[in-house]
């Protein structure tokens, strides 16, 4: 579903309304960080996280890791929780076998270009990771989790929403304490132009406390469209779908016409039928695209996988090497101390 209007402001009715259900949470949220014991995994883990519920671009983040961490012969893995899928693992996602509905859409999406293993629990993906041989885990979501040792935090953030009303949930988008969440990061990546009024106090206190940010875009990766393609009619279901439009036209697309579906939306037969009634040249996600994938031959979610076109994304940093450094030489200090023990 998209973002509630009321995380926007504190003084949205829906949102003091709901105050008290936030101090419960808040309440609930110490004492599980109070009576977890934080295991070692065994591994290098980087975990790529964020500060609050909704798309920040966690994805594409653990994309650009994995293909540097690939590049450098690290063996790397990807740990999922697996969300929205049925299957409860730990499983290697095997995307010629599996589809969004057993796996999850975006790990379905990433096991195209790496290894992702899925399960609620992150401990016992990791050990069938290794034992594939995997040498270091990059963890996608769960850093507000305390089960696990993470040696590098990498947390995500949208520049053009920042932390929204700065609320816990539900009252508003954060899903822990800020001064928990600075305290625990490594380094902030702010995903493109830091416009919100509430990323100001956020970034004063990551500078203030020695932390590196770095600025990030997300990029389409497919040439610009002819002008005789460029008309299109865009679908999809994810958190944040002003982002993707903002994309398509920014890329040199003309919008004419937008279906937007809950996040993580499973697509019917009803609804592939009424987009492919359209007679505008149709486009979305690759997260949307992955949830089309195996549906039955012949079926209209099959039709609409072969007749939409995804539209490829990357993150682009500028300050690539610098973070890269960042990363390496925490995970070689957590080495020098001994951290790490095998499986």
């Amino acid at each position: 579903m998209a973002e509630p209007v009321f995380w926007k402001s504190k003084s949205h009715p829906l949102s003091l309304a709901l105050l008290p259900v936030s101090y419960l949470y808040a309440g609930l949220e110490a004492l599980n960080r109070k009576v977890t014991h934080a295991q070692h995994p065994g591994k290098p883990v980087i975990c790529v996280g964020n500060l609050t519920a909704g798309g920040a671009g966690k994805t594409p983040s653990v994309q650009w890791l994995i293909e540097w961490l690939t590049q450098e012969n690290k063996a790397p893995a990807v740990l999922s929780r697996g969300f929205g899928g049925s299957l409860k693992g730990p499983i290697k996602v095997d995307p010629k076998h599996h589809s969004a509905a057993q796996v999850g859409d975006e790990p379905l999406m990433l096991a195209e270009t790496c290894a992702v293993y899925i399960c609620a629990d992150r401990h016992q993906s990791l050990r069938l990771a290794a034992q594939d041989g995997h040498a270091v885990m990059v963890k996608d979501d769960g850093f507000q989790n305390p089960s696990m040792t993470h040696h590098f935090n990498l947390i995500v953030i949208d520049g053009a929403t920042g932390i929204g009303n700065g609320r816990l949930l539900p009252a508003g988008p954060l899903r822990q304490p800020l001064s928990i969440a600075l305290k625990n990061l490594d380094a902030l990546l702010v995903i493109g132009e830091p416009s919100h009024a509430s990323l100001a106090p956020v970034v004063k206190s990551v500078e203030a406390m020695g932390k590196a940010i770095f600025k990030g875009e997300i990029k389409p990766q497919s040439p610009k469209p002819k002008k005789s393609a460029a008309l299109v009619h865009a679908f999809c279901g994810i958190a944040k779908p002003e982002k993707f439009i903002a994309s398509l036209q920014g890329h040199g697309y003309e919008v004419a016409q937008i279906s937007n579906f809950g996040d993580h939306h499973a697509f019917t037969e009803a609804e592939a039928e009424r987009l492919l009634a359209s007679d505008l040249r149709l486009i979305t996600t690759q997260k949307d695209m992955a949830r089309l994938q195996g549906a039955a031959k012949g079926s209209a979610l099959a039709r609409l996988a072969e007749t939409a076109s995804p539209l490829p994304i990357a993150l682009h940093i500028p300050e690539a090497e610098t973070l890269r450094m960042a990363i390496e030489a925490a995970l070689e200090k957590k080495q020098a101390n001994q951290l790490y023990k095998s499986y």
